[in-house]
């Protein structure tokens, strides 16, 4: 029993030694010797077996059935316990295979220390986003190779949809941009508004920072931070005004937007071109890449920026007189039927060519037409279609966004062999809305064309498209305006200026158009539900008239003075059509007694026309009768008369006395008590669709107004170098000026 009990206390012991790695140090005449273990299973004499700790085996108790005894080793040793060594029933290829390196022990402490350390470095250690390149947004993107066959025109949408809906990440960044704002003749830089995920355990940030290199002045943008209903952190917009004209830009996103980094260089100062997104907005187009890579011009309507020592050989549509960075002018062109365009200089006459290329489109059967037509179509069917310009063999990816909405992933299998068509609704964000489609290489948000588009279903607008010509005695006449939205009318909201009236008609609205109201904008809206607001804006085409003498719009024929026709003051008329879509060919005639006495031509800038009537002076100096200026309207390139309208009288001059002639006296520019006076004083000038304030009087106005140029600086006059052009109340205010008024 004593034997027994001996036995398994051995086994006991050495167990405990082998959970806690302690190795009985062997003794004898040769202490560095190990004892050596044998390979053969069941030998006939105990030994003592080491398992090594790699093994991480646990030491199993034989059963109690066959005690065996422990002898005593032949050497003379101190008595050990030993135990038996246990049969394994591993053959003995599978042991050899299992054999490792000699392994190293360390003190239990130690090894449990480390383990302890990495458990709490996991679980406390922040998320680090990978390191990202910097991403060039003029670089043309390329097709990504594939290894899969090509796909077949025919896609699938519904399929991809919902492939795209399960990888949906809440997280969405997107790349900035540079705008312009027509209205306010301002240029700025845009971080869009981001959507994002964040760690539960960690709170939503209050503020997102931005570190922006501009022109080469580094910046902090700080944005602040929202969470939605659904717990997602909503970073807002930010708007930075350009003051000088964009030379580079490089801007690192937070590291909750994956630390992207996002830069552009600008390598041709000369011209900035905006692709035009509706709302008088426009997008800047990346003309070169940090490499020298051109980017050709889409073939579409485009606002630019030209310098002033620059002029285009290809006729723009709209020449504004307003000057963005002190040294450009703002037009707008359409480069759909054009291969290039053309800029020249206007000192050397060298000119450059910049090409344009066919972009993506949209085509649908039912369209409705008003002001944003060629901008953002709006489509009222059922489908609409998407074309590529090339073919890419990876797939173009298609995003379509509402701003209230959200996006929703088309397809990214869409080679391009073929339209791609779009189910209306299904394929949208909601039901109904503005819209704008990206059109990705990859699915990594950064669009290489954006479409902009509107859909509202059943709508029909019904209004004149041709020109309206006022009646000589009366003049313009009120106008209709009928918004038809089909049977579920009731359930659609309108929402327009308070002064204009308006009637419910059947299926819709009627709205009605004063005389002087050529402009109509409202928008259209379900009950309950903004994401489905649409804008539109109507103007009807009435041609209209003034001097540049006037400010205000006339449509009844102006009587003028012959007295009023001053030589060396010039003296212009300008007509308006308020049709963006056809061009006309205008023609002044002076008639006298029914004969024609002369004749000139209209010079056309978009739907705007001007006429200098300097050229007349000498034909209506030497005519005492009634003199009467009409215009001729042809469509251009047409000689079939459409319409004239009488827009000048002169009437018929009295004879006088003859008075005796008074010598002029020279005038003297007198400097006013208060110098503030000639401060707040500024020219007009023209600007868009009628009179605007400018910078400073030209230099011939201040030479006709008896204002020495030397004198400019020291009776701080506002002086405009880059303007030639010169208008009659300038030159007056000048000489109000001189006589002390």
């Amino acid at each position: 029993m004593n034997k027994k009990m001996l036995n398994i206390f051995s086994r006991f012991i050495l167990w405990i030694k082998k959970i806690f790695h302690i190795r009985p140090e062997p003794t004898g005449e040769k202490p560095g010797e190990i004892p050596q273990r044998e390979e053969k299973s069941a030998p006939p004499k105990e030994e003592l077996t080491e398992i090594k700790p790699s093994e991480k085996k646990i030491p199993q108790i034989p059963p109690e059935k066959e005690p065996v005894e422990a002898k005593p080793p032949e050497e003379k040793t101190p008595e050990v316990p030993l135990r038996q060594e246990i049969p394994s029933e591993e053959s003995e290829e599978t042991r050899k295979t299992k054999r490792r390196k000699p392994y190293k022990k360390k003190a239990p402490t130690e090894e449990r220390k480390k383990e302890h350390r990495k458990l709490s470095g996991e679980e406390k250690r922040p998320t680090i986003p990978k390191p990202t390149t910097e991403i060039d947004l003029a670089k043309r993107k390329k097709p990504m190779p594939t290894k899969q066959p090509q796909l077949q025109t025919g896609v699938s949408i519904e399929r991809t949809t919902k492939a795209s809906e399960e990888k949906e990440s809440h997280t969405r960044v997107e790349s900035p941009h540079v705008e312009i704002d027509l209205d306010e003749a301002k240029v700025f830089f845009i971080i869009p508004k981001q959507q994002f995920e964040t760690n539960i355990v960690n709170s939503i940030p209050q503020q997102l920072h931005y570190k922006l290199e501009l022109n080469g002045d580094e910046k902090t943008i700080s944005v602040r931070v929202s969470n939605n209903k659904e717990g997602i952190a909503i970073a807002e917009e930010k708007r930075i005004d350009l003051e000088q004209s964009l030379k580079n830009f490089k801007i690192v996103y937070p590291d909750e937007l994956q630390g992207r980094v996002y830069v552009y260089q600008h390598s041709y100062e000369i011209l900035y071109p905006f692709i035009a997104t509706g709302k008088n907005l426009g997008r800047m187009h990346y003309l070169y890449d940090n490499q020298g890579n051109f980017n050709p011009l889409p073939s579409r309507d485009i606002w630019i920026l030209l310098e002033e020592d620059f002029d285009l050989a290809t006729e723009p549509d709209i020449i504004e007189e307003r000057w963005i960075w002190e040294k450009y002018q703002i037009m707008c062109i359409n480069l759909k039927n054009t291969n290039e365009l053309v800029i020249k200089n206007r000192q050397t006459e060298e000119e450059t060519k910049i090409p344009c290329e066919a972009s993506f489109y949209l085509e649908g059967e039912g369209v409705a037409e008003d002001d944003f037509k060629r901008l953002r179509p709006v489509f009222t069917g059922n489908s609409i279609k998407i074309r590529a310009p090339t073919v890419n063999s990876s797939g173009w990816v298609i995003w379509i966004q509402n701003k209230k909405a959200g996006y929703k992933v088309i397809t990214n299998n869409w080679t391009g062999n073929e339209p791609l068509e779009l189910k209306l609704p299904d394929d949208l964000p909601c039901e109904c809305g503005e819209f704008k489609a990206d059109i990705c290489v990859q699915e990594d948000r950064i669009p290489i064309e954006t479409l902009f588009f509107r859909y509202v279903p059943f709508l029909q607008l019904k209004f004149s498209t041709d020109l309206i010509i006022p009646d000589t005695n009366i003049g313009h006449k009120q106008e209709i305006v009928q918004i038809l939205l089909g049977r579920d009318f009731q359930y659609w909201e309108l929402k327009l200026d308070e002064k204009v009236g308006r009637k419910h008609i059947e299926n819709g609205y009627q709205v009605e158009l004063l005389p002087e109201q050529d402009t109509l904008r409202f928008s259209l809206m379900k009950k309950g539900k903004p994401e489905t607001e649409t804008s539109f804006k109507i103007t009807i085409p009435r041609i209209k008239w003034r001097t540049s003498k006037n400010k205000k719009w006339y449509d009844k024929p102006l009587q003028i003075k012959r007295d009023e026709l001053i030589a060396g003051t010039d003296f212009s008329l300008t007509v308006c059509t308020n049709d963006f879509d056809t061009k006309y060919d205008l023609l002044a005639i002076l008639e006298t007694d029914g004969q024609r006495i002369q004749e000139a031509k209209f010079v056309r800038k978009g739907m705007v026309y001007n006429l200098l009537l300097n050229q007349f002076y000498d034909t209506i100096k030497k005519s005492n009768d009634k003199i009467t200026l009409k215009v001729e309207i042809r469509k251009a390139k047409k000689e079939r008369l459409l319409s004239q309208v009488n827009i000048i009288h002169f009437p018929e001059m009295m004879k006088e006395k003859p008075k005796d002639k008074q010598s002029k006296q020279p005038v003297l520019f007198k400097l006013p008590k208060k110098k503030r006076d000639i401060n707040n004083i500024r020219p007009y000038v023209k600007g868009g669709s009628g009179m605007r304030k400018g910078k400073g009087f030209s230099r011939q106005e201040i030479i006709e107004a008896g204002v020495a140029m030397t004198d400019i600086r020291r009776l701080h006059v506002p002086f405009d170098k880059r303007r030639k052009s010169v208008y009659s109340e300038n030159v007056e205010t000048l000489k109000s000026l001189a006589i002390g008024e």
